[in-house]
């Protein structure tokens, strides 16, 4: 799913994925990082400052495609339409992924 196989460890490797995995986006991808990186910033400050736990890192990739979807209505046309898709796209992606580590934990803990 999405390449959640194949994760990139450094920048470089980051903007390989993204080019892979998710062609004729070139111009979403600082974006996408940009994103990604304040939402985990957020979620730092939210666990030091008011001594919130993570329940979830999706909490974390929801919130970015938060981000993603207030930030699209900045832009206009096209370019609007298809941040706004590719936010969802991760939405659902994400959410997908809760659903496979759900199952994988269940059939944990009936073993």
């Amino acid at each position: 799913m999405l390449g959640t196989d194949l994760c990139p460890n450094n920048l470089c490797q980051f903007y390989s994925w993204c080019y892979a995995f998710l062609p004729q986006g070139e111009q979403y991808f600082t974006m996408g990082l940009a994103t990604i990186c304040w939402a985990i910033w957020n979620r730092r400050n939210q666990a030091t400052f008011e001594f919130k736990k993570l329940s979830s890192p999706f909490e974390i990739v929801f919130n970015a495609c938060m981000h993603l979807s207030c930030w699209a209505g900045l832009l206009k046309g096209e370019r609007r339409m298809e941040l706004e898709r590719g936010a969802m796209i991760l939405k659902e992606n994400t959410k997908e992924m809760m659903r496979l580590c759900a199952t994988a934990h269940a059939g944990d803990a009936v073993e």
